[in-house]
């Protein structure tokens, strides 16, 4: 016949391995979610740099991130494709997701508006100084039509 087993070892023995288990992997996730988090705070913090002559191309001017804010799918990837066939370096292709564009648009930061003057001269577009919210540190050309 099989012996019967004490209260500790039922109970409190299995209850302290599930204990150090959940702790251990609490304290694991914590880990990897303040990383994500720095890794993220250091990403958003690399868009509000000021410009400088660092973050300029090969073309002599800033990356651009194109956004496409109409109903035409494709359009930030093959005007992206266009740009980088003219030379200009593209860090983001994606939808506009900010205040609805009526016409499209070239938004630079403070001290880069020869950037954008150069990217609206090929692409014949309106260009404007960058809200706070957007890139500091790059061109941002919403596509709008």
């Amino acid at each position: 016949m099989a012996e019967s087993q004490s209260f500790s070892q039922r109970v409190l023995v299995p209850l302290g391995v599930i204990a150090l288990t959940v702790s251990g992997l609490s304290i694991m996730g914590l880990s990897l979610w303040n990383m994500g988090t720095a890794s993220s705070a250091s990403a958003t913090s690399t868009n509000f740099v000021s410009t400088t002559e660092d973050a300029l191309t090969a073309n002599g001017y800033l990356p651009v991130n194109v956004f496409n804010g109409s109903d035409v799918p494709g359009l930030a990837r093959k005007t992206a494709s266009t740009l980088q066939e003219k030379n200009w370096t593209v860090n983001t292709i994606g939808n506009w997701s900010g205040a609805k564009v009526k016409e499209s648009t070239i938004f630079y930061p403070a001290d880069a508006k020869d950037s954008a003057a150069a990217l609206a001269d090929q692409v014949k577009v309106g260009y404007k100084p960058a809200a706070s919210s957007m890139s500091q540190s790059e061109l941002t050309y919403v596509i709008a039509r």
